[in-house]
């Protein structure tokens, strides 16, 4: 066991067949994991190096970001960030278009509670004010005590949790659908997310996907784990030659609604949409002590935060399931809150487009499509090309 609780490689993955398949799933990790970190070093450093022009300066046009045009004119794009570098593929972005005015609302998605990242930003903000002096980047902030550690480093921060963009309308209990289970966990495959946790309980339902932490093989092995713990736990997921598909949003929100309990059991990481989509739901929430800012919500009638221990998990569970807590209660407590939140981050954003000389008026509805819409993922050369047709007028 890593620190923060996080299993090893060989804990995910259990066991694995013969020793000799064992032998070479550990060296196919330990490739994956080097050639990744050989990837990482050089795409969140070059950004930085690059010229603006020149034969050199289309090396990093690869890079591939989220990305909203929030307005048009004026330019305003919100785009989600993270990592050790957060600022990185934005850099790569910014350079070329560094000539047009723009402002860039910035949602980290994980968190920036981290010493090393914090100061990281500092040197990243001071490349900003160099390089791209028309460009003004707002952090919206998931905590207000990232908040804090933001603007002590120079940087233009505000409060505004990213759970606010999550849909009710997808997001919401059915009243239709029994519950079979006793708790749900919406957690990709990766020892940040401490799925052993929920080994104890008795009827337990997961919802996860792969972003590559694993090799392959090591993903098979992970949900092969999960599978082996009880009868009485599913995996969601339709499964593909061993890796868990897709599932869309509003099937996610069905199996939300055959549980009676949703789990977050992470130490680290950002706000956590399904957080947010539980409560929605109408579930109450089990929790592990956090860092990152899906506590923001929380309220202890629901929520119960308790030791990041199998048992103590399982107890906490059995608690809020059988006390039967009105679904619409937890989804209506939670909504007033959210929309309160939203009226200021309207408020805030409509004051900035009069800033930047707009003339529209003042939003009366809230301007986010639901998260599974809102950002498109593409390279820096193909948002960037969008952009150029914006502006001329051929979309």
């Amino acid at each position: 066991m890593k620190q923060d609780g996080h299993e090893t490689f060989e804990e995910m993955v259990g066991s694995a067949g013969s020793p000799l398949g064992r032998i070479r799933l550990l060296a196919t990790n330990r490739a994956n994991r080097t050639r990744t970190k050989i990837k990482a070093w050089t795409r969140i450093r070059l950004p930085f190096i690059l010229p603006a022009r020149g034969l050199l300066s289309g090396l990093d046009g690869g890079i591939d970001m989220p990305l909203h045009i929030f307005s048009r004119d004026p330019l305003i794009l919100y785009v989600p960030v993270g990592g050790r570098r957060p600022l990185y593929a934005l850099a790569a972005f910014c350079r070329r278009l560094a000539p047009r005015r723009a402002t860039f609302l910035l949602m980290p998605n994980w968190t920036l509670e981290r010493p090393a990242v914090v100061e990281q930003i500092r040197k990243d903000l001071s490349w900003f004010a160099r390089v791209c002096p028309k460009h003004e980047l707002i952090f919206l902030c998931n905590t207000e005590e990232e908040r804090r550690l933001i603007g002590g480093v120079g940087g233009n921060a505000i409060f505004s949790n990213h759970n606010l963009m999550i849909s009710e309308d997808v997001f919401r209990p059915l009243q239709d659908v029994p519950v079979e289970y006793d708790a749900v966990y919406n957690g990709r495959i990766s020892h940040t997310k401490r799925h052993y946790l929920a080994f104890e309980i008795e009827r337990l339902v997961h919802v996860t996907s792969s972003i590559g932490e694993l090799p392959p093989a090591g993903d098979r092995a992970f949900i092969r784990r999960l599978q082996a713990q009880s009868p009485l736990h599913s995996i969601a997921n339709p499964l593909l030659d061993g890796l868990p598909g897709r599932l869309t949003s509003a099937e996610v929100n069905r199996v939300y609604n055959q549980a009676a309990v949703g789990l977050c059991l992470s130490a680290v990481e950002g706000a956590m949409y399904s957080s947010m989509e539980y409560l929605l739901a109408g579930l109450p929430i089990v929790s592990t002590p956090s860092i990152g800012g899906r506590d923001v919500y929380f309220d202890p009638d629901y929520c119960i935060v308790a030791e990041p221990e199998p048992t103590a998990i399982r107890r906490a569970v059995e608690r809020l399931r059988d006390r039967a807590i009105p679904r619409e209660e937890i989804r209506g407590r939670t909504l007033e809150r959210v929309r309160a939140e939203r009226l200021e981050l309207m408020a805030y954003l409509s004051a900035l487009k009069r800033r930047m000389g707009s003339d529209d008026p003042p939003f009366s509805e809230w301007p986010f499509a639901g998260t599974s819409g809102l950002t498109r993922w593409a390279s820096v050369r193909e948002h960037l090309r969008e952009i150029v047709a914006i502006s001329s007028g051929k979309i």
